[in-house]
């Protein structure tokens, strides 16, 4: 084999690493941007809870609202396959912290891959 055909190799087994790294470090952000967004909702659904009887502002739309009275704490929560099932605040709650635990197991296994593909990626760079 030539020193041509090792270097066109390598370079190959680079720019596949990197993508595959670059598509890693993608799915990381969403799943911390989800993980945000969880965080965020969990605590919205405290100050619900705490709003019983009171009217709020429910998105729509896009930036588009409509004033809706809380009469109980039931909310239609979306499990899957278009299935909405009614939960209260603290089911709903529950829910959350399950799709959070998820969450999190996935970025630590998105977080080993990315550190494996950084330390393939320095031995062929050594």
């Amino acid at each position: 084999m030539s020193f041509m055909d090792t270097t066109n190799e390598r370079i190959e087994m680079l720019n596949a690493l990197n993508s595959r790294y670059e598509m890693f470090i993608e799915q990381l952000k969403l799943v911390e941007q989800q993980l945000s967004e969880l965080v965020l909702f969990d605590e919205e659904l405290k100050m619900i809870k705490e709003m019983k009887n009171q009217e709020i502002m429910a998105p729509i739309g896009k930036s588009v609202f409509a004033p809706v009275h809380l009469r109980d704490e039931k909310l239609l929560v979306d499990v899957g396959a278009g299935y909405f099932v009614r939960k209260n605040i603290d089911e709903t709650k529950s829910v959350i912290k399950e799709q959070r635990a998820s969450l999190e197991g996935f970025k630590i296994q998105v977080t080993a891959e990315i550190d494996n593909i950084g330390k393939e990626l320095q031995n062929l760079i050594i």
